[in-house]
């Protein structure tokens, strides 16, 4: 059977093909008001579809959306349903969030009714390599701004992730390392990240900046728990991650991956690695609770 590459919904409105339509005076495409996640369909099932849920309905009020109890859902089960119907079992789903039509300029309009758009896209095929053999990570020279009110959330607003990503043209990495302007480590471009040293398990903290992402809020509450492996969230240097013994970046698409090197345009910073026993050993737990990763 041949399948569309490319499906979309919006407002529960499902249609296939290879671009939507135009939506030019939407508040996420003029301002970026809005949010979004990006979910891993294994199997027929999203795996961690609650956790994506419930971080849509804790961050949404922040940026003055309001959503309706089961608004998200009743636009996203129908879309699997067609997604399934057409012979997709195993994709990435991207729902966005936005603020909706309207406002007078950057005011936002009273009341702010949220469009739903959900997107479907091919899962990446280096996954499962990256997950056994390891990745390759960029120092990022672009820094991340400090921003408390924004800190944590997955917003529609991700130049700083664009300019980061461009640095490197090389698929020789995986994804790169972002730093603040005080050299302290937040995050990878697209996961977040955890070091173990002579001090133990540690991952940044994000109180003043980056993404609290679905999978590393699981890995702190449920994964590293399960194993008695102690773990912290702190400030990290750049510094620390000469002392580091085992690195890897996770994310809810491409699971754990574990950090072979990192490397920079200076050519000043130069860290290689094993895979590491532990790093086995939290994922091996992961793929025991959760289908796909």
């Amino acid at each position: 059977m041949q399948q569309t590459k490319f499906y979309y919904s919006i407002n529960g409105e499902i249609s296939a093909g290879e671009q939507a339509e135009s939506l030019p005076q939407d508040r996420g495409l003029n301002y970026g008001h809005g949010l979004f996640e990006s979910m891993a369909l294994h199997s027929a099932q999203v795996p961690l579809l609650q956790q994506h849920l419930q971080r849509l309905y804790q961050d949404a009020p922040k940026l003055g959306i309001s959503l309706e109890a089961g608004s998200v859902e009743a636009c996203l089960e129908p879309f699997i349903v067609a997604l399934l119907n057409g012979g997709l079992e195993t994709a990435v789903i991207k729902i966005m969030v936005t603020a909706g039509t309207g406002g007078r300029g950057y005011q936002s309009p009273v009341p702010v009714k949220p469009r739903i758009i959900c997107l479907c896209v091919p899962m990446p095929e280096d996954i499962k390599t990256q997950q056994s053999e390891g990745v390759r990570l960029w120092h990022c020279d672009y820094r991340l701004p400090i921003n408390p009110a924004l800190a944590g959330i997955k917003h529609l607003n991700r130049l700083d992730q664009v300019l980061a990503r461009n640095e490197w043209q090389s698929s020789e990495f995986a994804d790169g390392l972002m730093f603040t302007a005080d050299n302290h480590l937040i995050e990878a471009v697209s996961a977040n990240i955890f070091i173990n040293t002579v001090t133990g398990w540690a991952t940044p903290s994000l109180d003043d900046a980056g993404v609290n992402g679905v999978m590393r809020k699981l890995l702190l509450e449920q994964i590293f728990a399960e194993l008695e492996i102690p773990v912290e969230s702190r400030t990290i240097s750049d510094e620390e991650l000469n002392d580091c013994t085992e690195i890897f970046i996770c994310n809810s698409i491409r699971g754990l991956l574990p950090v072979l090197a990192v490397r920079g345009s200076s050519h000043e910073f130069n860290l290689n690695l094993a895979i590491g026993a532990e790093t086995k050993m939290l994922q091996s737990c992961l793929r025991d609770n959760y289908v796909g990763f």
